[in-house]
This record gives C-alpha cells, structure tokens and sequence, in this order.
C-alpha cells in the first residue's frame, strides 16, 4: 500500500511539470520623450511603503511621486504612482519593494518589477502595467527565454521572496544549422510558499557582471 501511494505521488508531480503553465512577464514599452506613470496600492498607515528601484540608470529619470486616497475611511488603501520620463533608447528594469523603513528591505512582504523598453521618440503619455500570475501551492510554471553563448551573453536571475524554487533547468539547441543561432532555456519553478514572489532575470556575460545587463525579464508571482 505504501508503496503504491509512493508511485501516485510520483506520477500526479510529473503530470503537473508536465504540463506547467508559462508565466508571463511584465514588459512595458514607451518612446523618448514620453512620460510613463506606474501605479500600484499602498496602505500608509501600516507603515508598509512602496520603495522603488531602477538599472541603469541612464535610460529613465525624473521620478515624481504622487499619492491619491482611495477613501476617507481611515486605515483605507490609496494608490502610489511614480511619473517619470526616458532619457534615451534603451532597456530599464524598476524592481518595486514592500516593507516598512525602519525594518529595511530584507523585511520587504512584497514585490513587484517591471521591465521597460525605450525606443523612437514621441510625446504623450504611456501607462505601466504590472502582470500577475496567480499559481496554486505546489503547482509548476516555466519560463522560455532565447540565449546565445556564442556571444558571451546568459541569462542569470534572482528569486525575490520565498515562493518559488527552480526544479529543473533545460537547454534546447538551435537545430537550424545558422551560424549564431540562439538556443532556447527553459526553467521550470515549483509554488513552495504562499505570498507574492518575483524573478527577475539580467541578461549579461558572467565577466562583467549583472551591472553590465543589457536586456531584463520580470515575473511577478502571487501563490495562494
């Protein structure tokens, strides 16, 4: 009996691996010269804050923060919104992170990130938006991202929170026969944890280090 509940066990975890879903990403695009505007909720008066984060720091600036009550209820939610603009072309990364001041970000309960990707020139405004994907507690998700070795340039990632852990990594080789093709690299992660988690990847060559990313990726996660 016990083994028989042994091999139920193994079969129902490689039917859910194989049949993982795959996560979206949140990728944003604008125009230099546009101004962009991300919003998320926030409730002051738990003493949880919003903290945001932006690399490089040479493609997006001029971060204004605005704050707009929802309610005149007290201890009611309000939304937190950063206006900024794109200095140049390019591609940006904006890690967001929830946590109260005086406990500092290792404490952060939250995370979100949002990738945004400037090119051309244009005037107006554009809206950020924040993607989530919702996984069931012991659940899988893959993410599929092209990589070319060749040029020195890998994938490399941070898991931000405590919900998700990487159970299998697969590498797929370009069967074209094109010189420099890339090849594909699947993860595949595993819900271990309720709560809201994050990954974001940094597409860099090991040498010069995550600092030196010239393309990002980011996966919010919420497992309920």
């Amino acid at each position: 009996m016990k083994k028989s509940f042994v091999l139920v066990l193994l079969l129902v975890s490689a039917f859910t691996v194989l049949f993982s879903s795959e996560l979206k990403d949140s990728g944003n695009w604008m125009k230099a010269t546009q101004l962009a505007v991300l919003e998320i909720d926030e409730n002051p008066t738990t003493g949880y804050l919003w903290h945001i984060s932006v690399e490089p720091s040479g493609v997006l600036r001029n971060f204004l923060e605005e704050y707009m009550t929802g309610s005149a209820f007290p201890g009611a939610p309000s939304v937190k919104g950063w206006i900024m603009t794109a200095a140049k072309e390019g591609k940006a990364l904006l890690t967001l992170k929830l946590y109260r001041d005086w406990e500092g970000e290792r404490k952060a309960i939250d995370f979100r990130a949002v990738t945004v990707d400037v090119s051309g020139e244009e005037k107006g405004q554009v809206d950020l938006k924040i993607v989530l994907n919702e996984l069931e507690l012991g659940s899988t998700a893959t993410v599929t991202l092209e990589e070319n070795g060749s040029t020195g340039y890998t994938w490399g990632y941070h898991i931000l929170g405590e919900g998700l852990q990487e159970i299998k990594k697969e590498t797929i080789a370009d069967t074209s026969g094109l010189v420099g093709a890339p090849a594909k690299v699947i993860w595949t992660f595993q819900a271990v944890d309720k709560g809201y988690t994050t990954i974001v990847f940094r597409y860099f060559r090991s040498w010069e280090g995550e600092g030196s990313a010239v393309d990002f990726r980011a996966f919010n996660v919420l497992v309920e």
